[in-house]
């Protein structure tokens, strides 16, 4: 990464190395004060680049990808935002028109009545009732106990995604390797195309750096309620330039931790 000073704007640039093509990527950062939310448009640009890549990979290899704008298989799933993500959100949400605000508000409310109306697996809160930490396995028994509520993405509306081009991170980056049948059966028959870098990771490990805090996930249908109880954090800003170099850096041992098994 190199930084070059361009009419007093800081020009800093991002080279990747993905399954043996190279990724380059520049942005004037500024010198501008910023929020969580200012960092999402970077890692949507950058997470195209990168999921067409791999996607490109995977078909020339003579992989079937199942997924498909307007395909609903996926959308009773257990969606996480970084923080990030969800201050985002709801900010591109309040940007919609009344009646569409409205709307969204709305069927968020009550896929969050409906969610906190459960309990998740006994096996999940016996451990975090304990203070242990909780593994890949506990959160597969939460992703299940989601998937078992039957409950459609709040932002689904007449089956049509309501925020398709401000869509989470996790979905951008979510593809299934064969027929749109067996993605809907599930089971071992669906296999997901692995990605090298997992954005929503990467901005988890930087919100969590800036606010000195542990990584946090966020469920989408509570996003913006718990952006409502999270203002002032929204409002907090940090140096731009510092962000964005920190957010490559990130990016960059994450897609080299990943090289040997891509």
């Amino acid at each position: 990464m190199n930084g070059d000073c361009k009419n007093g704007t800081e020009v800093i640039g991002l080279e990747l190395d993905i399954l043996g093509k190279k990724v380059n990527f520049c942005i004037n950062a500024g010198q501008n004060q910023a929020r969580l939310s200012d960092i999402v448009p970077l890692a949507r640009t950058l997470c195209t680049k990168i999921t067409d890549i791999v996607l490109e990979n995977a078909t020339s290899n003579g992989d079937q990808i199942a997924c498909h704008k307007g395909c609903l298989a996926c959308c009773r799933h257990l969606i996480p935002l970084s923080v990030p993500e969800a201050f985002r959100l709801k900010e591109e949400i309040e940007a919609q028109t009344a009646d569409r605000h409205e709307l969204m508000w709305k069927t968020c409310i009550h896929a969050a009545h409906q969610i906190l109306n459960q309990k998740p697996p006994a096996e999940f809160m016996s451990k975090t009732e304990e203070n242990s930490q909780a593994g890949c396995v506990d959160l597969n028994l939460v992703s299940q106990w989601y998937s078992s509520l039957h409950l459609d993405c709040p932002f689904l509306h007449s089956g049509v995604c309501a925020i398709y081009e401000q869509r989470p991170l996790v979905c951008r980056e979510h593809y299934i390797i064969g027929s749109e049948k067996a993605c809907r059966e599930g089971g071992d028959v669906a296999k997901v195309l692995e990605m090298p870098v997992q954005m929503t990771t990467a901005l988890g490990r930087l919100a969590g750096e800036l606010e000195v805090t542990s990584v946090e996930a966020v469920l989408l249908p509570l996003a913006l309620v718990w952006c409502e109880e999270n203002h002032q954090r929204s409002e907090q800003t940090w140096p731009f330039e510092m962000m964005v170099r920190r957010f490559f850096e990130i990016v960059k041992e994450m897609a080299c931790e990943n090289a040997e098994i891509f």
